[in-house]
């Protein structure tokens, strides 16, 4: 009994960070996208909040104009964290797509989102761990 009280208390503290981060969207210093608040208004995308560790973009990416998933627009970012970020798209957005946003570095030092179709080697996207840094988009619908 007392070993199960052990690994429930150590498994708690353990997962407490985690916690943490989810709640805060991130932990210290780590990339992160926060879309809690953003609006799709015409062609833009409003409210954003980013962290990133380096300088890259933030890309408006929706799975239904084409696979992989089409790059619709995007925002040059420095490094920190930025609140009440507005990503201009191409065209109008459709808040009935599956629409997210995700980070992306600045690889090559051109200050240019060159990521895409046959260019897939530079400007390429953040990952915390294993995962992809990506938030959806619901529109505010």
């Amino acid at each position: 009994m007392k070993r199960l009280v052990m690994t429930v208390a150590v498994s708690a503290l353990a997962l407490s960070p985690a916690l943490a981060q989810e709640k805060s969207g991130a932990t210290e210093g780590a990339p992160f996208l926060d879309t809690t608040d953003a609006m799709i208004e015409g062609n833009s995308i409003t409210n954003v909040s980013v962290q990133i560790d380096q300088p890259g973009y933030i890309v408006i990416h929706d799975e239904a104009a084409g696979a992989p998933p089409a790059s619709l627009g995007h925002l040059a970012i420095q490094p920190g964290k930025t609140g009440d970020l507005t990503i201009e798209a191409e065209g109008e957005l459709d808040p009935a797509n599956n629409i997210t946003l995700m980070l992306h570095y600045e690889t090559n030092d051109n200050n240019t989102y060159d990521f895409g179709p046959g260019m897939t080697d530079v400007d390429g996207p953040v990952s915390v761990g294993d995962a992809v840094v990506t938030a959806p988009v619901d529109g505010g619908m």
